[in-house]
């Protein structure tokens, strides 16, 4: 397949998520022979996708020359992070609320499936990729009810913990679908544990976040999370913080940054 075709179809991707996405463009952008051509690639797979971590990252990968050892990272680290699910879900009749569709999440559900009851997937206007997620975990079996957004306090009460994706983690916040904040306040306000799932791979560096560039996403503070699950286990968001800063992207991506 011509490279560009790789690289036209995870800038449409508006479905899957950012490891999915970052894998499909790496395979275009590890056929190119030109930084010019590298370029090209990178600016359109970044302005479809500004708040997705494994995308600037992969574009960072392609201009150093290392797409498929990142690539694989970030697919072995997204299968590794789900096994972080064990760490919380340790009672039987857990019922898990989580918001947007995190292909993390379902890896995560998946893993402890045996303890799961019952899944609440918010709604998660505009988009409603939680109806989506719904009707993927019952073909996997699970038992879900899709809430309104509107209802997340009330599903933060009926839940046992929350659990969420990210498309990007910086020293600041995890970065997800607009609604992750009224999650991560009304577990807390209903006292239960809030995660989110992300690989290493999805660090990024906080001024890379532009929010006026993709208003569909925010930035919910670190603090509101219990931990964030990774491939080396649960992490605070002390450690979580000093591993984003430390990493650097290279100076050609961030001139895209405005």
């Amino acid at each position: 397949m011509d490279p560009w075709d790789h690289i036209r179809k995870a800038v449409a991707d508006t479905r899957s998520g950012s490891v999915e996405v970052a894998a499909r463009a790496g395979l275009g952008l590890e056929q190119m022979t030109t930084k010019r051509d590298v370029m090209r690639a990178a600016r359109a797979l970044i302005r479809a996708h500004p708040a997705m971590a494994a995308v600037w990252r992969i574009s960072a990968a392609a201009i150093e020359g290392d797409v498929a050892s990142y690539r694989d990272g970030l697919l072995r680290g997204s299968a590794a992070a789900a096994d972080g699910a064990r760490w919380i879900v340790t009672k039987r009749s857990t019922v898990v609320l989580t918001h947007s569709a995190s292909g993390s999440v379902v890896r995560a559900l998946r893993r402890v499936r045996g303890k799961v009851a019952g899944v609440l997937c918010t709604a998660s206007l505009p988009g409603g990729e939680g109806r989506a997620l719904a009707r993927r975990l019952e073909r996997d079996g699970f038992d879900v009810e899709v809430v309104p957004d509107a209802a997340i306090a009330r599903a933060c009460e009926e839940a046992d913990i929350a659990l969420v994706g990210a498309d990007a983690v910086t020293g600041e916040g995890v970065v997800n679908k607009v609604g992750t904040a009224l999650v991560a306040l009304g577990a807390q306000e209903a006292g239960i544990g809030c995660y989110a799932v992300a690989s290493m791979g999805k660090l990024m560096p906080a001024k890379v976040w532009q929010p006026e560039a993709a208003p569909a996403y925010e930035s919910t503070p670190l603090e509101l999370f219990d931990a964030i699950l990774t491939e080396r286990g649960p992490m605070r968001p002390g450690p979580v913080r000093r591993a984003a800063e430390r990493i650097l992207l290279p100076a050609p991506l961030l001139k895209l940054i405005r």
